[in-house]
Parts: C-alpha cells; structure tokens; sequence
C-alpha cells in the first residue's frame, strides 16, 4: 500500500455494525477493516482486490426444523427475540470492482483457524502468491465456525454452552447462514449468484458432516452451495455437533463411522441404511461434488478412503451419483512435502513426499465452477477399483523390496466409531475393512491422477512414512505423512545398493528424452482437464530442477 493511501486507509477504516432487515440468521455484521491488499496491485482482468475483515453474528431459531439438527440448541440461552446468538470472525477477499469478478463466491472452511483455500496460490511473494483464486474473479469468503480455535489465529467462533459444553454444531449454522447471505440477501457486504465451499482435511470432514446433517438447505429451503471440494477428508467425519465435542484434535482413528458413501447403503453390521446424501435431512439440495484425495487418506489414520466408493463391507465398487467425481491424487501426501525434500527425515523412516498436487487441484476447481456456472461437465472420476484391478488389501500390494524400506503390507484400518445420529446402531469398535491403491514394480501407484513426475519418476512416491526409531515406534505410520524414495543415479549405484528399481540412466537416455517424457505426459493431463495449460512451465521447470537434483549426467 503507498504510504498516502495507507493513512487514508487508517482514517476511512469502517467500524460499523449494520443491522440487516432480512431473515435473522444473519443479525448484524461489523466491518473493521477494508484495504486493498498488496499495494493494490492488479490481478489479472479482475482487477484490484480489497481485503474485508470484521464480525458476524448470528440469530438462530431453536424452533426452526433445519436448525433443530443442532445438539443442545434447545437448552441454549436465548436473546430477547428468542434466538441463540453466535458470532465468528469474518474476512473476505473481493474485487474492488464487483463487475470484474466471476461472480462466484469461494467459501473455505477455515482449518483450525487457519487460511487453506490459499494453498491455490503457488508460488513465493506472500500469502498471495501467483494470485491465481483473484486473477480467476473469486470473491474469497472465511467465516468463524470452530469454537475451540486458539486465540491468535484469523478465524475464531463464540458459541454459548449448556452445561459447560459449548454448544458446537451452531458452526455449521454459520457457514450455512453465510453462503446463504452472500447469494441471497441484496444488503450483504459482498454477493455472489454461486457459491462453492472447499475443506481441506479437518475442514474437508467439516463439509462432509456438513452434508450428512442437512445444512446444505438452508432455512428458506434454498440450496446453500452449487458445489464443493471436501479435500483430503477420506471417509472421515467431525465431532462438532455433540456435548463435550472436540473439533480441533489431531486424533485420527477416531472420526469414521457408517455411512462412508454418500447414496444410502445398508450396513452389513448393524443393519442400518444411510448414506452421507441418502438420508431425509440431505437429499434435497444436493451440491455438485469433487471429493479429492491421496493416498495418505487410503493408508492413514482410519480414514479407509475407500469405502467412499465401495461398499461398506469393503467388497465391491459402488457407482458414485451423476453430482460426484472422486480423485486420488496419485503419488502425494496429505499435504505437499517441501521440495527439495531436506535429507533430514525428522520422525520419519523416509523423506517427505514432495509432489506438488495443487497443480491439479487448480484445474479441478476451474472444472467446479464450469460445471455449477455454465453445465460443462467434469473431468471423470479416477480413483483405484475392484472392477480395474487396482483396489487391493494392504496385503497384496507387492511393494517392492527396496534396501531399508518398510513395507505397509501388515497395516490395517482401525476401527469404527458410534454414529450417535443412528439409533440402536452400536457398532463401536468394529474393525474398518481397508483398501488401498494398487502399485507397479517401482512401488508408485497406478490409479488415480498420476502427476506427470510420478507418471514418469525419479522416484518412487507413497502415501505412507513409518516413524523413525529415535522418534517413536518404527512400526506405526506418522501421522499425515508419506514416502520419496529416490532411484540410483546408476547401474552401479543401484547394484551396489541392491535396489530392484531401475536406476535413472537405466531409464532414460538423457535429461532431453526424461523432459521429453513428462512434457507428453502433462499434455496428455491437460487434455483431459486435469491441470491447466498455463500452469505447464512451472510444472516442467520443477521437473527439470528435478532430473538436475538426482542424476548424475550432464
């Protein structure tokens, strides 16, 4: 910001609390602070953005039948209109000029208070990066939702409590409330004729309960988000909206409970039909889905990824509805390790996965809002299947034999937890069947969307690490975390090492040829949308530093 315009900015900063006539799920929003963000600099045909930051409350109606979902909202403290008040932070990224944006609101489900939906921006220079979600016209929305979020971070919640407990599903009333102001209520600070959500992770589960409870209607009826991305969540839920909830835990096997799937299937152990969209409170208003993963999310922490397109007993492929497309980031890990990757695995058997996903989650979300905008359809759906032969128990994955590294072939998926919304179904404990994506003789995985530097290595690439023996158990997995195992620059290297893996040079015959390759490769992706073209430089400049980093020729 240029000094003049920063003491400007200083003066003008809003702080007002505007009261809003329409329906009271949004009661009152207070703007505290409105700047252009990084010296105004232009984003592309969009233009100048402006960063929006204050406080939202919210009005809920105990009596409404959408609320009454919510745990404890009935023996909350009420306001004197008879509504429960909640009020969360509220930050927004929009064009200074409405009419250069893509009329999409962009709604991301913070993770633990913290910012994800900026993980679309690659790239050094901040925050901001290549500004790719603003040179796209996205009006960038993060609303409070967590109520045990530290203090510290840029996106909190404060909910009331019965009996101590906070009274925690009132965050999905926020996001609901929010999306619905921004695309309905012509008095918001920011509108939208669309709104799509993405969850990442912790966040990714929050849209998949999200879903499963109904709040994807909100309290006029209306359908709340055309379409999200519940990323890297597997099979997984959240515990947000029970007495004693704790949203913010690292815990892992301790979120998966039928139904996995999203049509309603019965329950081979307790006889209970349901589905995450197959029941009376979320078939109505469905949005348009892409479910993104890795294979973190198939190996890791009960989040039995597969039982998303499976059936619950873990035997048969299961068709995904005409509104869902699954994807196995192939090759990656729950989050992009740094690359190079530092020699230094820290609590791990193994460096960490670097493979960078987000140029793929780029082109998936450009195919989200062509296909809730303008109908194209999206890419298909590529995950492992029984029907392909590439969806298999950890014990028939034939990892190979590298020197020194620890087959997953013994791992299993943990276990159930009670799904308190199931009457009768006490199913607790039951172990979780576990699939996962089948591999080659390099031990890469075969399904999926294979990254062109996983379709054509210099390593193999896992969505597994187990722990390292000066940090813990060297038999249990770490948490998040998967493997870069590097080939042998040389014949002589790897036969001197005992590496069944061809080396680099027994590969490819030069840098030219493996550029070549990868080039082809990512072409091939971009013609069937799964990455963009103007995205190919940086993905071949990687590829390139790369090959620099492990062979050993010119």
């Amino acid at each position: 910001m240029k000094p003049t315009y920063r003491i400007l900015a200083t003066i003008l900063t809003i702080a007002l609390l505007v009261p809003l006539a329409a329906r009271a799920d949004v009661s009152s929003v207070e703007i505290t602070e409105r700047a252009p963000i990084e010296d105004g600099r232009a984003f592309g045909d969009a233009g100048p953005y402006e960063l929006i930051a204050g406080r939202i409350t919210f009005a809920v109606d105990p009596a409404d039948p959408r609320n009454q979902v919510i745990a404890n909202l009935d023996r909350a403290p009420v306001n004197e209109d008879g509504m429960v008040e909640a009020t969360g932070d509220l930050r927004i990224l929009a064009p200074a000029d409405p009419a250069r944006g893509n009329g999409v609101a962009l709604v991301d489900i913070a993770n633990r208070g913290r910012l994800t939906a900026l993980g679309f921006n690659r790239g050094g220079g901040g925050p901001y990066g290549d500004g790719f979600l603003m040179k796209e016209g996205y009006t960038v929305v993060w609303v409070g939702w967590e109520f045990d979020v530290p203090e510290g971070r840029p996106i909190r919640f404060s909910v009331p409590s019965v009996d101590g407990d906070p009274v925690g599903g009132l965050g999905f009333a926020a996001v609901r409330d929010t999306a619905s102001w921004i695309k309905h209520d012509p008095d918001a600070t920011v509108s939208a004729g669309h709104a799509l959500s993405f969850g990442s992770s912790q966040s990714g589960r929050f849209l998949r309960t999200f879903l499963y409870l109904g709040f994807n209607t909100d309290t006029e009826g209306r359908r709340v988000f055309d379409g999200m991305i519940p990323h890297i969540a597997g099979a997984s839920r959240l515990d947000l909206n029970q007495p004693g909830a704790n949203p913010i835990s690292l815990g892992m096997f301790d979120a998966t409970s039928f139904p996995f799937a999203d049509a309603a299937l019965r329950d081979p152990v307790t006889g209970a039909v349901d589905g995450t969209l197959g029941n009376e409170r979320s078939r109505d208003n469905q949005p348009r889905i892409l479910y993104t993963n890795t294979g973190v999310e198939y190996w890791g922490g009960g989040r039995v990824t597969a039982l998303v397109h499976a059936t619950p007993d873990g035997e048969a492929d299961i068709d995904l509805q005409d509104n869902v497309r699954f994807y196995l980031l192939a090759g990656t890990q729950h989050g992009p390790g740094p690359f190079p990757p530092p020699a230094d695995s820290g609590n791990r058997q193994e460096m960490g996965n670097p493979t960078d996903y987000w140029w793929n989650m780029r082109a998936l979300l450009t195919s989200l809002k062509d296909w809730v905008v303008d109908g194209v359809e999206p890419p298909a759906s590529r995950h492992p299947r029984f029907a392909d032969g590439n969806l298999v128990p950890p014990g028939d994955l034939g990892f190979p034999a590298i020197p020194g590294v620890r087959s997953p072939e013994d791992r299993t998926g943990g276990v159930r937890v009670r799904n308190p919304w199931l009457a009768g179904a006490d199913d607790a404990g039951v172990p979780l069947p576990m699939l996962v994506p089948a591999v080659d003789a390099d031990g890469n995985e075969t399904s999926g969307i294979v990254h062109p530097e996983v379709a054509v290595p210099l390593a193999t690439y896992t969505g597994w690490n187990f722990t390292h023996p000066d940090a813990g158990d060297p038999d249990t997995l770490v948490s998040l975390a998967g493997s870069y195992v590097p080939f042998a620059a040389t014949r002589a290297d790897r036969e001197a090492a005992g590496d069944p893996r061809p080396s680099i040079e027994e590969r490819y015959a030069s840098r030219d040829e493996f550029m070549e390759k990868v080039e082809a490769v990512a072409h091939a992706l971009v013609g069937g949308r799964y990455l963009l073209a103007d995205d190919l430089p940086a993905i071949l400049d990687r590829a390139g530093r790369h090959w620099d980093l492990l062979a050993d020729k010119p």
